[in-house]
């Protein structure tokens, strides 16, 4: 273990000597972080709007697609219970319930109207206030269309509390979800496949030193520059951006150190199987590019088409940001996350697998 520890500290000051190493693990995730923060991508660019159609008839598919047709609400069909839920979570600004009784007909003297109920999320108010004047419109062009004047349905409204969400709140756990899979399978595969081809590895293992402890190593260095790059970025995000983590910062650390663990064997793996250091970028891109679009690092996952999401949701860079997200923006504890962390355990099983059948020390 003595042994282990030593060599771990020479890796360590070896990679803290290498400026362009240093650029890329630490830098480059910062500077994309400032820049995805400042940008603001999250500005308001249309209303999350839910439906809940209870009245499911021809008056009420008509007013629904009145609403899907105004290309500044993003609508959700979803039921009474999912849409309180997402509302809670700041994944929605309104969501609207027809009532069964719901028609686009005048109502006959005396009779009340459909009353319409729309839940509006507190932490949302300009969204709030662009839905609740869109909504209104809606109405008043059906009731002017239907009855002249009067109008087809009433609103009683209802506020909800939502978590304050702002779109850099939601880009902090994405910026380390990627910077940890990014420093433990290029960092990991370049630096091996390299000594590897310098015959460096031959002679390392002319000493004393055994292969096993070696790998130890070099594991134990990244997984802790690993929780040097989320502190860090942590730091900026609380002193340059006011982001606060909702949930314990030390689950964030742990489930961090969790999710290293895959891209680090999957890292061993691509270093045993390449010759050389011109086979590393085209397979590590063909592991790392699917994730950095399709695992919600900048952008919601619901961005991608729907047929393709039950596999995105299972790779472990959705994995990650996903038990990050929950953590740092909606109190969630480890615990609650418990399926993506089995999920990353089980991909550092299966990657493990791989990394000990493709494993060389030397080149072919």
């Amino acid at each position: 273990m003595r042994q282990t520890l030593r060599f771990t500290g020479m890796l360590l000051r070896a990679y803290v000597r290498d400026r362009s190493a240093m650029f890329f693990s630490f830098f480059l995730p910062f500077l994309l972080m400032v820049i995805f923060g400042f940008l603001n991508f999250g500005a308001i660019g249309g209303v999350d709007l839910g439906v809940v159609d209870d009245a499911r008839n021809a008056d009420a598919e008509r007013f629904v697609t009145a609403l899907r047709q105004i290309p500044s609400l993003r609508v959700q069909a979803v039921d009474r219970e999912t849409a309180l839920r997402k509302l809670r979570r700041s994944e929605l600004a309104i969501a609207i319930v027809v009532p069964a009784d719901f028609r686009i007909a005048p109502a006959r003297p005396g009779a009340p109207v459909p009353t319409l109920q729309v839940y509006e999320n507190e932490a949302a108010p300009q969204q709030v206030a662009i839905g609740r004047s869109i909504i209104g419109d809606v109405i008043d062009r059906f009731s002017f269309a239907a009855a002249g004047a009067a109008p087809v349905a009433a609103v009683s409204r209802e506020v909800v509390s939502g978590v304050r969400l702002r779109y850099v709140d939601f880009l902090v756990p994405g910026i380390l979800g990627l910077t940890v899979m990014q420093l433990n399978i290029f960092s990991v595969a370049f630096a091996l496949v390299a000594q590897k081809q310098r015959g460096v590895l031959r002679r390392f293992f002319a000493t004393p030193l055994e292969p096993r402890r070696f790998v130890a190593a070099h594991g134990l260095m990244r997984l802790l520059l690993s929780l040097v790059q989320v502190a860090i970025l942590l730091l900026v995000a609380f002193a340059l951006f006011r982001v606060q983590v909702v949930g314990s910062v030390l689950d964030v650390f742990i489930v961090a150190l969790i999710g290293a663990v895959p891209f680090l064997m999957q890292g061993f793996a691509l270093a045993g199987w390449a010759g050389t250091e011109n086979q590393v970028p085209p397979i590590a891109n063909l592991i790392t590019l699917p994730q950095f679009f399709l695992s919600g690092v900048f952008f919601s996952k619901d961005a991608a088409p729907q047929v393709i999401r039950p596999v995105t949701d299972l790779l472990p860079l959705s994995l990650l940001n996903d038990a990050l997200r929950e953590i740092s923006t909606q109190g969630a504890s480890i615990w609650d996350e418990r399926m993506p962390v089995l999920g990353l355990v089980a991909w550092a099983v299966v990657s493990f697998a791989v990394a000990v059948r493709l494993l060389r020390f030397e080149t072919a």
